[in-house]
């Protein structure tokens, strides 16, 4: 059998030539490049020929003999099936045995140089060797000055999730860390698209790509060996296969530098530049550093019970041990901002806290002054300073780097002051660079609802719910959608959906839609939803439309009229969906925005009210 040592200068299998000196695999004009974890896999089989390679000595070989599942064995064969083009089954070149291990079905043939003695060249031979040497010449000169109207570099990549080879639940943050904070640094370089990609699809890199809208995907893993990390990753240039791979490994307590120099790695890959300008900021504390990083997982995972307050408890930590470290101030002010919504925490107290928290943060490290104009803008905005919110937004969506949440704040305030169509705009700017964000996705859908866009509305919905939104209020839109193009069975369900998401009765649904195709039956529908009302289990955003669809307008009113205390008591953009017209008309509809501040925020913007819409000069 061959040696390792053998194989690392060149083998063949089947129709493929493998170079693993130069990581890359050959078949005629085709190259792959996979990443260095899969060719470690590809050694290891090479070196028992066509004899079974089994689960356990992979492990040893490739992964050190850590313990773990089958999960990162199977991933890697699946990748190199893919590079070598063995998809289809039966397989020609990788076999399965199942619960053993795997197999070549094909040997391997070294690559063996051996120095044959030439005779000397007569007068002929040295003319064909001239010639040979002029063709040898002018094809490396193709390769060291290639044609000028070769295609330009390609300027968009999705990052998606990094893998957690270790296995363990405690490293999580790891992959999810170095996954974030790459795209958020490689955002830095100019005019180049990149998207963040939180799901994993069981797609070919290819159909990834197009699916997500970009050139090139990266794909990463993270794996421990002790207290070294290695991060590994291969970029994807559609059909093209794979164009880059490499890794970075280092001490855990260097988290950052690895960071860097991950982010400096994939740089010089796409545009050969110096990452150094992309760090704007950086930690003094290792253990600093490692306590925000987990705090960032925990603010992701917020839905969790008391990750939020495990997040803000880590921030502190972490500005604790580095008062001088912008990004935990954001992060830590961030959840504080939204404590009220996950956790019912007093508002005025929550919003207290993130300002202070920003403003210390913006004193200690000034780079992230822009970037903490979503935070103002969130907590102006519950605070209904339309005006203020508005241009603290602005700060943040022309920052340097922009998360994709500023959008996505910014369009919710829009929408809360009938601005339905600039709302979409924004909304759909977040998606261009978090493309599998629920959240974001749910927030198009609604918009497109609320402009009579069905078809629209149907393909974000489905996005979203196939990225696992699940609100109530995601739930109730749905409804109101399904409910107008006709589908009354499909509205009931998703009626359902929500008010048990929002922890009410569901009694009072059924005749509720009744009522609404027959008027006659409107008189018992809005009695029971007073007793439901009453016995204080209907949310009250549900409560609000219900009434007015019924036609109680009064009734809508004097639950819109909450709105006047602080915060939202529900979104604001239900002011202004199509069901509720007949609300829009009851006499104290003006004088209720204008309490709240809304008339004089449009007013400032060129806005007016025409047509039961708000038309802005801009339109």
């Amino acid at each position: 059998m061959p040696t390792k040592e053998e194989l690392l200068e060149g083998f063949d299998l089947g129709e493929w030539e493998i170079l693993p000196g130069k990581g890359l695999l050959r078949r005629g004009d085709q190259e792959e490049r996979p990443e260095p974890m899969v060719f470690e896999v590809l050694i290891a089989l090479a070196k028992r020929d066509t004899d079974l390679v089994t689960k356990q000595q992979l492990i040893d070989e490739v992964w050190d003999g850590r313990p773990m599942g089958d999960e990162p064995i199977a991933r890697c064969i699946h990748l190199l099936r893919g590079h070598l083009d063995d998809r289809q089954k039966p397989h020609l070149l990788i076999e399965t045995l199942q619960r053993r291990g795997y197999r070549l079905k094909q040997p391997v043939k070294l690559h063996k140089q051996q120095e044959v003695p030439l005779p000397a060249p007569g007068p002929r031979k040295r003319k064909n060797a001239v010639a040979l040497l002029a063709i040898g010449l002018v094809t490396i000169a193709i390769y060291i000055w290639p044609p000028t109207d070769s295609p330009p570099p390609v300027r968009s990549i999705a990052v998606m999730p990094f893998d957690n080879l270790s296995g363990a639940a405690g490293d999580e943050y790891l992959a999810l860390g170095f996954k974030e904070v790459l795209v958020q640094t490689l955002r830095r370089i100019d005019d180049y698209i990149v998207k963040n990609g939180r799901v994993k699809y069981n797609k070919e890199a290819v159909e990834v790509a197009e699916l997500l809208g970009v050139e090139k995907v990266l794909f990463g893993s993270l794996r421990r060996e002790g207290n070294m990390l290695v991060i590994s990753y291969h970029i994807s240039a559609g059909r093209r296969g794979v164009v880059f791979s490499d890794n970075v490994r280092g001490p855990v307590e260097q988290l950052f530098a690895l960071q860097e120099s991950l982010a400096e790695m994939v740089r010089g890959n796409l545009d050969g530049k110096s990452m150094q300008t992309l760090f704007k900021s950086r930690p003094s504390n290792s253990d600093a550093y490692d306590s925000y990083m987990r705090g960032v997982y925990a603010l992701e995972h917020r839905g969790v019970e008391d990750n939020l307050t495990a997040a803000i408890e880590l921030f502190l930590t972490a500005i604790d041990l580095d008062e001088s470290y912008g990004p935990p101030y954001l992060a830590l002010a961030t959840a504080y901002a939204l404590m009220p919504d996950y956790r019912r925490a007093p508002l005025e107290e929550m919003n207290r806290l993130a300002l202070e928290t920003v403003e210390a943060g913006i004193a200690a490290d000034p780079i992230i002054e822009n970037a903490a104009g979503a935070i103002y803008g969130f907590v102006y905005h519950k605070q209904k300073f339309w005006r203020k919110a508005e241009e603290a937004y602005l700060r943040a969506v022309n920052a340097d780097v922009v998360d994709s949440n500023a959008f996505n704040w910014y369009s919710r305030m829009l929408a809360s002051v009938g601005r339905l169509d600039d709302a979409l705009e924004q909304a759909l700017r977040a998606v261009e660079i978090d493309p599998s964000n629920a959240v974001i996705n749910s927030r198009i859908a609604i918009n497109y609802s609320w402009l009579l866009n069905s078809d629209k509305a149907n393909e974000f919905f489905a996005r979203a719910d196939d990225l696992g939104a699940s609100g109530a209020t995601h739930m109730l839109a749905y409804a109101l959608l399904l409910e107008r193009d006709g589908q009354i069975e499909k509205a009931l369900s998703a009626t359902k959906a929500a008010v048990q998401i929002a922890g009410g009765r569901a009694n009072w649904i059924e005749p509720l839609l009744g009522a609404l195709h027959d008027p006659s039956k409107a008189v018992a529908a809005l009695r029971l939803l007073d007793e439901v009302e009453a016995a204080d289990q209907l949310p009250t955003q549900v409560s609000f439309v219900a009434r007015a669809m019924l036609g109680d307008v009064d009734g809508a009113m004097r639950i819109a009229r909450q709105l006047e205390k602080p915060g939202e008591i529900f979104e604001m953009d239900l002011l202004f969906i199509p069901e509720l017209r007949a609300f829009r008309q009851h006499p104290e509809f003006m004088p209720l925005l204008d309490r709240l501040g809304v008339t004089d925020y449009w007013q400032s913007e060129g806005c007016t009210w025409m047509d039961d819409r708000v038309v802005c000069t801009a339109d």
